[in-house]
């Protein structure tokens, strides 16, 4: 039995310095996900956007990623 995969769109998921907390001393990362990302991007065009979406931002980018959504039937 052969599974098929199929790639749908997909997320990108930007995390963000906030500071640190006053109480306990950690960093706060607050995070923003968009969702309809074209399932044929590359890796370096996602990158690019979230990049920019990132520079509109007041907080410091700590990390971009991709969230694969792909459907597996048979």
């Amino acid at each position: 039995m052969a599974v098929t995969a199929t790639k749908n769109p997909s997320g990108l998921k930007l995390r963000f310095d906030c500071g640190m907390d006053d109480v306990t001393g950690k960093t706060k990362v607050k995070s923003r996900t968009y969702f309809n990302v074209d399932p044929e991007a590359t890796d370096d065009d996602v990158y690019a956007v979230g990049s920019v979406i990132a520079s509109l931002q007041s907080n410091t980018l700590l990390e971009v990623a991709v969230i694969d959504n792909t459907t597996l039937s048979e």
